[in-house]
């Protein structure tokens, strides 16, 4: 890549010990040039600006067939012309090179010197994020300590895209190529792709004293490194000399470099994320930092606001059954998880699921108080529960780590103090048993406040009741918006069903306006099904056939909720309004459907 005129806002000490770099290709050939030729005033120059000497212009004298290569403080570059912005007085070494028919040849070390210090060049906010500003420090630690606990990201690194960057982390452009994101928790990686233990990692304290002066202690690999680092506010790149970023030892051999030019993906006062790319099965890794500020004052505190899920009265009696101790729950194949506000109401916020996770089986005994889980791998963890009087569960063994959503976003665990808190459930209209139960994991912001849970609805699997029963009724209203409801028909499967409305139940028969039959929840787990309308009597004379009142012309469209199958048999804003007089009705009006589960496709797709 050639670079033209490009200024870099950096910052360094002392001089630098620089070593050779090489382009990506070239073509070996006769050696035209060698390191005595290329000399400072015949092969290129070093002059500071007239107006700002702490602006050195590096300059090529070299046909342009040659591309000129530079090491300089700020780090390596291509380019006939290079603008350097230096904030620090100090000695700077620097090294001019050639790219020739032969390889790669460079001169001697040279040498330019900066007298007095320039604060506009280091007045970006972002080196105030990261040193508190000029002559200050400041720490920085991995997002994990030595319990265990992740702070502010899901834990220590993330996964990324070789594309991705401060545009698409930060700014959320859409840059192409290679983009994508595993946001991993600590649990999900631990003893492959990082450390095998929680510990304190040891920190990076940057300052912007007499110079960009870098200390990193490293715990995990025993050694504490002194030296300068860089940053580039506009092209958002971090780099060190003498010094690494700080990491965990399990990936030292995996990475191209610990020290430049690493991407700077994010940064704030509090948090910043810095990416180093892998060298087998290239990806970007993600280390993800906190403040030392964050770091001490963070507190896992919850909540500060009264808002929390009601549960009703009676809510032992599902949970904790009297007469069914022991109950098997299995993650729901329908809707596994979804986002739920502080009430515990779910905010139908959808993602892609990984295949298997309904296989996921949680098991409890309310006389024992002992519970297990198992993973769709086989996996087990057992222990004992106890269920507190607001609805939370503390499991004592914890639970296993279980990704959810393809994109990694999403996965089941326990929050850092093991619970897990009930959301609500819903009971079966037809059984009176429980019929799901939403248990709740917090999402905290970046103060540790919970403003939501990651909701995971699990289903209880009772034996000799595992009947699918669909709630279906017939719906009739006037032209004043009066109801009248049949009774509750329960759809258990493929068959025939009859449907009554009787006079003087609500609405006035004489009137009327719309008449519609619903199958709630069916469109989940049966998207196919078709509900095929057999007979349509009023006070006892059958309507269908009348009118060109067919099954076909009757509408089928979705319900109040995209899971209710629905047929509009008077739709008052339909093709078919002549037949309103047809409903008019002194004792009932009668409908049989046949319902096929399965018809070979959809056939409820809206109105």
């Amino acid at each position: 890549m050639k670079l033209k005129n490009i200024a870099y806002t950096l910052v360094t000490g002392a001089a630098l010990s620089l070593t050779a770099c090489s382009p990506d290709d070239y073509s070996l050939g006769a050696v035209d040039y060698d390191s005595a030729d290329l000399v400072e005033g015949v092969a290129f120059t070093a002059t500071k600006d007239a107006t700002n000497p702490n602006i050195v212009h590096l300059k090529s004298l070299l046909p342009t067939s040659y591309n000129a290569l530079w090491q300089h403080p700020q780090g390596r570059d291509q380019g006939p012309e290079l603008d350097l912005k230096i904030p620090f007085a100090g000695t700077y070494a620097y090294r001019y090179g050639v790219q020739t028919r032969g390889g790669v040849v460079y001169g001697d070390t040279c040498y330019f010197t900066i007298d007095d210090f320039c604060a506009d060049f280091v007045s970006d906010q972002l080196w105030e994020y990261l040193s508190g500003g000029v002559g200050k420090s400041k720490k920085w630690f991995l997002d994990l300590d030595a319990n265990g606990v992740s702070r502010y990201f899901a834990g220590p690194l993330y996964f990324k895209g070789t594309n991705d960057s401060w545009l698409s982390i930060t700014e959320g452009v859409d840059v192409g190529g290679d983009t994508w994101a595993w946001d991993a928790d600590w649990n999900s990686v631990a003893g492959w792709a990082f450390t095998s233990e929680a510990k304190d990692f040891g920190y990076m304290e940057f300052d912007l004293k007499d110079g960009s002066n870098v200390t990193v202690v490293e715990n995990d690999l025993g050694k504490t490194m002194k030296g300068t680092y860089m940053l580039d506010t506009d092209n958002h790149t971090l780099q060190f000399t003498d010094a690494e970023l700080l990491h965990e030892s399990v990936y030292d051999a995996a990475i191209e470099s610990w020290t430049g030019t690493l991407k700077l993906l994010s940064l704030t006062e509090n948090t910043m994320q810095v990416g180093v790319y892998r060298a087998s099965e290239r990806c970007l890794i993600c280390y993800n930092f906190i403040s030392e500020d964050y770091y001490n004052n963070w507190s896992p505190t919850v909540v500060d606001t009264d808002v929390t899920p009601t549960l009703r009265e009676d809510w032992r009696d599902y949970v904790e059954q009297k007469t069914n101790k022991v109950i098997t729950y299995k993650l729901s194949s329908d809707l596994a998880y979804d986002w739920c506000g502080l009430d515990g109401k779910a905010k139908g916020i959808t993602s892609t699921s990984i295949d298997g996770i309904e296989d996921l089986t949680l098991v409890l005994n309310s006389a024992t108080k002992a519970y297990s889980v198992t993973t769709p791998a086989g996996n087990t963890v057992e222990g004992v529960y106890s269920l507190s009087d607001d609805g939370v569960f503390t499991f004592d063994n914890g639970l296993p780590l279980v990704q959810l959503s393809a994109d990694g976003a999403v996965s089941f665990k326990t929050n850092y103090d093991k619970t897990l808190r009930i959301l609500g459930f819903d009971v079966d209209d037809y059984s009176g048993n429980l019929a799901n139960l939403w248990l709740g994991l917090q999402d905290v912001d970046d103060m540790g406040r919970v403003y939501q849970y990651v909701g995971f609805q699990f289903v209880p699997q009772i034996a000799g009741d595992n009947a699918v029963k669909y709630t279906a009724s017939l719906n009739y209203f006037d032209t004043d918006w009066v109801f009248s409801n049949s009774e509750n028909v329960f759809i258990t499967g493929d068959g025939d069903y009859t449907f009554s409305i009787s006079a003087g139940s609500g609405a006035d028969g004489q009137k009327p306006y719309g008449i519609y039959l619903d199958v709630l929840k069916v469109l989940k787990k049966s998207p196919n099904v078709d509900i095929t309308i057999k007979s349509i009597k009023v006070d006892g004379v059958e309507m269908l056939g009348q009118k060109n009142m067919t099954d076909e012309n009757i509408v089928r469209c979705l319900g109040d909720v995209n899971t209710t199958a629905r047929r509009y048999i008077l739709n008052p804003w339909g093709d078919f309004t002549s037949w309103t007089d047809m409903f008019k009705f002194k004792t009932s009006i009668d409908v049989v459907v046949s319902v096929v589960m399965d018809s070979g496709e959809v056939k409820f797709k809206g109105e």
